[in-house]
């Protein structure tokens, strides 16, 4: 898999849920896979991108980052394990067939490690799971990922679970459309090349 610098976009968090969007951290799956966490800053990137952690918290993690390097480099390498377990249980759930032991075990000691760090506070009159740069350090973007997930992975809307029919792609996401027929990841993106590229067949044939 190439690693490779990325400035994360918008438009590169369309799967409809976090562990998925994370997942979608390596594209073109399908054919030569790009990994756009090339480093601890790339993942702060991605995490600032999806809106699901606290300024503060993020600021207090760069920080750790820059003091201990190498302790953030091997939480990088615990998220992006927990990240490639996930997608292949995703990807054989989308295909309807059993996910592998391996990625399950993966996700397992991913789930005890979130659960070992979170603590639980009252909002609003409920006991909510919290996580803080204090109990999980720089693992502390994966282990709200693994909460994610899980949840996720509890939901009966996995029906729903789909991945890109565009080439050059293979990320995964949640169809939310009424008619529960959406092909592409976005159709901005890879459904406007499919597009393309059949209009191109079409007028090669016809000449």
């Amino acid at each position: 898999m190439r690693i490779e610098h990325h400035a994360f976009q918008p438009a590169d968090l369309v799967a409809g849920h976090l562990a998925l969007d994370l997942a979608n951290t390596v594209t073109a799956r399908d054919t030569q896979p790009r990994d756009w966490l090339d480093d601890y800053d790339a993942l702060l990137r991605w995490a600032r991108q999806s809106g699901h952690y606290a300024r503060a918290d993020l600021a207090k993690l760069e920080e750790l980052a820059n003091a201990e390097p190498a302790k953030a480099a091997t939480a990088l390498n615990r998220c992006k394990s927990l990240r490639e377990a996930l997608c292949a249980i995703l990807y054989a759930l989308a295909q309807d067939t059993p996910p592998a032991a391996d990625d399950l075990a993966t996700l397992d000691k991913a789930r005890l490690a979130a659960s070992s760090a979170a603590r639980l506070v009252a909002r609003k009159g409920r006991l909510l799971a919290e996580w803080s740069v204090e109990r999980s350090g720089p693992d502390l973007i994966a282990h709200v990922v693994t909460a994610h997930a899980i949840d996720l992975l509890k939901d009966a809307q996995l029906d729903r679970l789909r991945i890109c029919d565009g080439h050059d792609c293979g990320w995964v996401f949640i169809d939310s459309s009424k008619n529960g027929r959406r092909r592409w990841c976005d159709m901005a993106t890879c459904g406007n090349v499919a597009k393309a590229r059949r209009h191109q067949q079409r007028t090669s044939a016809a000449r």
